[in-house]
């Protein structure tokens, strides 16, 4: 019979080597498809991060606009309310009428600054809030609506002190319906019956009083909207820095 012959077989320790040499390229391929796959992952959330800054940034801008609008309307009615106090005590008779009637429609106008705020909460209850990297951004999104009520709550005792205070005070006295007139859009409303008394207007303390107060509180509230503004403006710039990444 002849001699088989076959393959030498391994010593052992080639054998482990070997092996060894098997498992790392086995551990070498699956941290590969990981990290291929954190990178896909990462390239999808920075898409939707990118988008989320685009919708974001849109809609920052809209509330920009409507802040700035209403920031020019409460500074008209301050500036109205602030000729109406250095009339006081003043010869009113020198004055027009409609003038005066005019001056007090500008300053009993209650404008309110309307956010817009539809995609800042679906970022927010959907969660994607997460995918903005940017830090500041991210606190500013989940409290932009604590701070437009702080920008707005002094439009609560504004209102309060014309219903409560101002109006019943002028009613009968100073006549509406003339002082309605003055705003455009009520500029076809019929003339009221009787001339307003602005004679007893400037000589009445506690309107005096009133207006003082409105004028404060409207102070605030132009302060606490630039306030806004002013973070709605650095928020739209770290948004075009993001996007430039």
């Amino acid at each position: 019979m002849g001699n088989k012959t076959g393959k030498p077989a391994l010593p052992a320790g080639r054998y482990f080597k070997y092996a060894i040499g098997e498992i790392i390229l086995v551990v070498i391929g699956i941290l590969i498809a990981l990290q291929i796959n954190n990178w896909n992952e990462l390239r999808k959330i920075k898409v939707s991060e990118q988008d989320i800054l685009t919708n974001l940034k849109s809609e920052l801008i809209i509330n920009k606009d409507r802040l700035i609008r209403a920031q020019q309307l409460h500074l008209s009615e301050y500036e109205a309310g602030v000729q109406l106090l250095h009339l006081f005590n003043a010869d009113v008779s020198i004055v027009a009428t409609a003038t005066l009637d005019s001056m007090v429609a500008h300053f009993e106008m209650i404008q309110t600054f309307e956010s817009s705020d539809g995609y800042i909460k679906s970022v927010l209850s959907s969660g994607k809030v997460d995918y903005i990297q940017n830090s500041a951004l991210k606190a500013f999104v989940g409290s932009f609506d604590g701070q437009v009520i702080n920008a707005t709550e002094e439009n609560f005792p504004v209102k309060r002190l014309f219903e409560e205070r101002f109006w019943p005070l002028i009613d009968g006295k100073i006549n509406a319906a003339n002082r309605i007139r003055m705003i455009p859009n009520y500029s076809k409303l019929p003339k009221g019956s009787y001339e307003s008394n602005y004679s007893w207007f400037f000589e009445n303390r506690e309107i005096e009083d009133v207006i003082s107060n409105i004028l404060a509180w409207r102070f605030d509230l132009m302060d606490d909207e630039k306030n806004l503004l002013d973070n709605i403006n650095l928020m739209i710039e770290i948004i075009d820095n993001e996007l430039k990444k």
